[in-house]
Order: structure tokens, then C-alpha cells, then sequence
């Protein structure tokens, strides 16, 4: 009957020592598991959240090449040198009517001198039409240099817009990489810790049986 009751007690022993290790192997398996599942879960909620505002910003980075494009194309006019014609100075607006008053305006001051149409009344003339077309060319290259210059610079902001956004698309890639490939590298040695426990507890329960009997 003793040696009935060691056996028994051997037993039991045995058994709850294969039990012990099936529960501690199961354990770590399942927290493991776990981890591992948070790992994923965290890697393709920062990929959504990447597509995601990668697809916000697309639309400042399409305009951003369009402005590029448009710059680029638009550059050999806009750095092209001012030569008009005197043709095209005397078209512009109020000249013939500025030239027209002026005229009026000399030949009275020469006409109150008594001068008439004298040679110095002439001159006199002659002075105030190259000093307008001088005027009228300053005003007109002025005019020229900001239209150029408000084009240029509307058109470069459109593109820096773009670049910022394709810096910024690229930063937040960078970042979810990170992020993705840290929480992987964690969930894939938390696996590894978990098979490691597992195997662990497993033998534990074994030595168990043996040391039981």
C-alpha cells in the first residue's frame, strides 16, 4: 500500500509539474502573441496615417510642379532685355496726348516771348519731346521690371509651396518608416522571448516528471 501511495504521490507530482510547464509555456507564447499583434497593429496605423496626409499634401505638390514647370518656361521671356521701339513708347497710354500739351504748352511759353516759331522755340520743342520720350522709356522699363518681377515671384512661390510639401511628405515617410520598422524589430524579440519562454517552461515541467519519478 505504501509503495502504492508513493506511486500515486509520484504521481501527481509528475503531473503537476507537465501542467506547471504547459501553463507557463502557454503564457508566454500568448503574451508573445500580444506583443506581437500590437507590433502589426502599430505599424499599419502609422502607414494609414502616412497615406493619408501624403494624400492631403498631393495637391500642393502637383501645384508646386506645375508652378516649377511654368517658371521654368516662362524664364527666357522673363529675363529677356528691354528694347522697345520708339514706335511701341510712342504707343503707350497718354503719350500722344502728354506730347500733344506739352507742345501746346512750349509753343504758348514762346509765343507769350514773342519767340513764334523761332529756332530757339523749336529747340525748346525738340527738348520737351526727347525729355518725354526719355520719361516715358523710364516709366515703361519700370513697369516692365515689376510685371516681370510680380510674374517671377508669384510663380517661384507656387513652386517652393511644392517643395515644401514633397519635404514634408518625404520627412513624414521617413518617420513612419521608423516608427514601423522599430515596433516590428520590438514585436518580432518579443516572438523570440515568447518561444524562448515557452521552450523554457516546457522543459521545467519535463525536469518536473523526471525529478517526480
Amino acid at each position: 500500500i505504501m509503495c502504492d501511495l508513493g506511486t500515486v504521490i509520484g504521481g501527481v507530482g509528475a503531473a503537476a509539474s507537465l501542467a506547471g510547464g504547459l501553463i507557463g509555456s502557454n503564457a508566454a507564447q500568448s503574451a508573445a502573441n500580444t506583443q506581437a499583434n500590437a507590433a502589426k497593429q502599430a505599424t499599419q496605423a502609422a502607414q494609414a496615417q502616412y497615406a493619408q496626409t501624403r494624400s492631403d499634401l498631393m495637391p500642393f505638390t502637383t501645384a508646386g510642379v506645375g508652378g516649377t514647370n511654368a517658371l521654368v518656361n516662362a524664364l527666357p521671356s522673363l529675363i529677356q532685355p528691354f528694347q522697345p521701339t520708339q514706335a511701341q513708347l510712342e504707343a503707350t497710354p497718354g503719350y500722344q496726348f502728354a506730347l500733344s500739351q506739352g507742345l501746346k504748352a512750349t509753343q504758348n511759353a514762346a509765343a507769350a516771348k514773342g519767340q513764334g516759331i523761332s529756332g530757339a522755340a523749336l529747340k525748346g520743342a525738340a527738348q520737351f519731346a526727347t525729355g518725354l520720350a526719355d520719361q516715358t522709356y523710364q516709366n515703361q522699363f519700370g513697369n516692365y521690371q515689376t510685371e516681370n518681377t510680380n510674374i517671377y515671384n508669384k510663380l517661384l512661390g507656387l513652386s517652393q509651396l511644392g517643395e515644401n510639401a514633397a519635404a514634408q511628405t518625404g520627412n513624414l515617410g521617413q518617420q513612419a518608416l521608423t516608427t514601423g520598422t522599430n515596433a516590428l524589430t520590438s514585436g518580432a524579440a518579443a516572438q523570440a522571448a515568447g518561444d524562448v519562454g515557452s521552450a523554457n517552461a516546457l522543459t521545467s515541467g519535463i525536469n518536473g516528471i523526471s525529478s517526480a519519478g
